[in-house]
């Protein structure tokens, strides 16, 4: 078979590329032997032997031969392209439609009334088709597909820490002493003494121990125990870690002994004990002990000021390091920096997470606030501090557009509750949000939330951890942005407080607050008011009925302007005048119609900064105004036009 003429022998023919090239890159180069090119394609031996053959008037040589079978195209009596597969890169697009399961089918049913409100949450269904045979065939459960060799993940724990799962009602020590119980998936791989076909279940090196049982899998066939892993030549190691490095399978730790050799020239001793921390945690370090045995002196140094024994020295400075550790999810144990655990007061790090939270600074404007709040806001307030001094469980949603005052009742509530040495949490779904409130985190720090929620999902939260123990004597639990977070985020949160407080209260018995804006938040929901869009959104949470939905409409930032007040929370509620067709009518006070470029500019100045000689009167005043524009060119221009009319000479 060969290739037609093409490029500069023919112009004119369909597979010509613009830049004037074969699409399929004829002629190809003359080539002695067969080899594999990138991406796993044959480059074909193409000899020079001078031969040719006259295609519609042109010689064509061996660069124009395409891959062909001689059997397949006597067959089928077609043309047939033809290549080597020599990887499963090459099959991948068969592959692809072969496992791709059902084909999906998404249709909606309209309605042939006129001018119906369309609701595309229920019109739209979803299914798969399936035809006849394959329905019988799953009826009568035959074989799908299969793989051979059978592949399995292994799933990979440390030596009696395996998962085990049992029924709430059953008894502890039975489950303890059940067999069953001490069996799994690795611990039967060690006794069938087999070699699984398949792929292990990947660990991150920040799993620590974890991580190199793993890498000492992949290596040795067949292990019997957890010690025949850590057996080399005859030697048992310590530790999977020592155990790998006695095998070979780490490299040396040269580029972070030389970043703590140079941070021990000039940076001070805490300094360096947290960079030896966040080394021990990211860095992942063959040989810790080593470092710390190297560095020891040159992180002890302050302590050694205060301390009379080295002793004392060496545990001051573990237990600085192992805090700094902790507050990384990580135990200093775990790197084996001595021959024995290191033990420290365990009352003394459970109580630290409590610690933390009452040293939260409390602005002396935050403790002032309460008498501040407007009518609507001291509802909320003296509701929220009923239930919370009383020791009833409440959950409420304080919904309002932005504001509304949300976050200055927030604050006025943290400072009343922590102003009598009594914890309150106050979180957000995002870092912004939850950097505005006084000894604020996110959700997901705070309470060890997975970024990925499912109904089965559950939080990282041991229940003999400090975390526990805040929560369970926290008094108070804010959630500020609520809407931006899914269902299933605050369900696990749920279930974890019935967990670590053993109460089957919503929330565990507390006393939590859900706020935010539900206008923020692009709808997928029917048209309707604003209630119905928020119960559509969350009425499929089972815990949405339980709460008590409380709704700020007194805009504070705008208090002194009521119309403009009002024309945002139509605008939020889709209510016309002010919303037409999915279009926002701006009012006429608002605008400023177009002149030209110069002339409207300076009347826009002037309506925002009015007299602009005369700021230094009232700062607040123009502290508080701004023009927001849309590029940083717009920006400069404005700025230029703005120092020009401030008084005095420009320096």
């Amino acid at each position: 078979m060969t290739h037609g003429p093409c490029g500069t022998l023919n112009p004119t023919n369909v597979c010509i590329k613009k830049n004037g090239h074969c699409k399929n890159n004829y002629p190809r180069h003359f080539v002695p032997n067969t080899t594999i090119g990138n991406d796993c394609f044959p480059i074909y031996k193409r000899s020079d032997d001078g031969r040719t053959v006259k295609i519609r008037g042109h010689d064509l040589d061996n660069r124009w031969v395409v891959p062909y079978n001689s059997y397949l195209l006597a067959m089928f009596d077609c043309q047939i392209n033809v290549e080597i597969c020599s990887t499963i890169k090459a099959v991948k697009y068969l592959y692809k439609y072969i496992y791709k399961s059902h084909d999906r089918v998404a249709f909606n049913l309209v309605s042939e009334q006129p001018n119906q409100q369309i609701d595309g949450i229920q019109r739209f269904q979803s299914a798969r088709w399936i035809a006849p045979p394959e329905a019988m065939w799953r009826i009568y459960g035959f074989i799908i597909n299969e793989v051979h060799p059978a592949v399995y993940s292994l799933h990979l724990h440390l030596e009696n820490q395996h998962q085990v799962t049992f029924r709430a009602h059953e008894n502890l020590n039975n489950v303890i002493s059940s067999d069953l119980s001490a069996k799994s998936m690795l611990t039967e791989f060690f006794s069938t003494n087999q070699v699984i076909i398949g792929r292990i279940v990947t660990a991150n090196p920040s799993e620590g121990e974890r991580y190199y049982l793993r890498i000492l899998l992949n290596p040795i066939r067949g292990p019997l125990s957890f010690d025949d892993l850590k057996t080399v030549n005859g030697v048992l190691a310590t530790t999977f870690r020592e155990a790998a490095t006695m095998h070979g399978l780490l490299e040396r730790d040269d580029s972070v002994e030389e970043s703590l050799q140079e941070a021990s020239l000039y940076q001070m001793p805490s300094n360096l004990r947290k960079l030896f921390a966040t080394i021990l945690v990211y860095c992942n370090p063959t040989n810790s002990r080593y470092l710390w045995e190297h560095f020891e002196q040159d992180m002890s140094c302050d302590f050694q000021l205060t301390e009379v024994s080295q002793s004392n020295v060496r545990m001051e400075v573990l237990r600085s390091i192992s805090m700094i550790l902790e507050s990384m999810g990580r135990d200093i144990n775990s790197f084996q920096l001595l021959d024995r655990n290191i033990h420290f007061d365990e009352d003394e790090f459970l109580s630290r997470e409590i610690d933390d939270e009452l040293a939260v600074f409390i602005p002396e404007e935050d403790i002032t606030a309460s008498t501040l709040l407007n009518r609507e806001q001291q509802i909320v307030y003296n509701l929220v501090l009923e239930k919370v001094f009383s020791n009833q469980s409440a959950a409420f949603f304080i919904d309002g557009p932005g504001g509304i005052g949300k976050t200055f009742l927030y604050k006025a509530l943290l400072a009343t509750i922590r102003s009598r040495h009594l914890i309150a949490l106050a979180t957000a779904s995002s870092g912004i949000a939850a950097s505005i409130l006084p000894g604020g985190r996110t959700t997901h720090s705070q309470f060890k939330i997975p970024l990925d929620n499912n109904k089965n999902s559950i939080c990282s939260v041991s229940k003999q951890s400090g975390l526990t123990k805040l929560l369970q004597i926290t008094k108070l639990i804010i959630w500020d942005e609520d809407p931006m977070s899914r269902k299933e985020a605050i369900e696990v949160l749920d279930r974890m407080l019935k967990d670590v407080n053993d109460s089957e209260l919503s929330f565990g018995g507390k006393v939590v607050i859900f706020g935010g804006d539900f206008c923020q938040i692009l709808p997928v929901v029917p048209k309707g008011t604003r209630q119905q869009q928020i119960d559509a959104s969350l009425v499929s949470s089972y815990l949405w009925p339980t709460l008590t939905k409380i709704r700020l409409t007194e805009n504070m930032r705008a208090r002194l302007d009521p119309d403009f007040s009002n024309y945002i929370l139509e605008l939020g509620n889709g209510m016309p005048p002010i919303t037409i067709d999915e279009y926002v009518k701006i009012p006429t006070a608002m605008l400023i119609p177009y002149q030209n470029d110069t002339a409207s500019l300076d009347q826009l100045l002037d309506a925002v900064f009015n007299d602009i000689s005369k700021y230094s009167v009232n700062i607040s005043s123009m502290m508080n105004r701004a023009i927001l524009t849309p590029k940083n060119s717009y920006v400069h221009e404005i700025n230029n036009l703005l120092i020009q009319r401030f008084p005095g000479d420009i320096k």
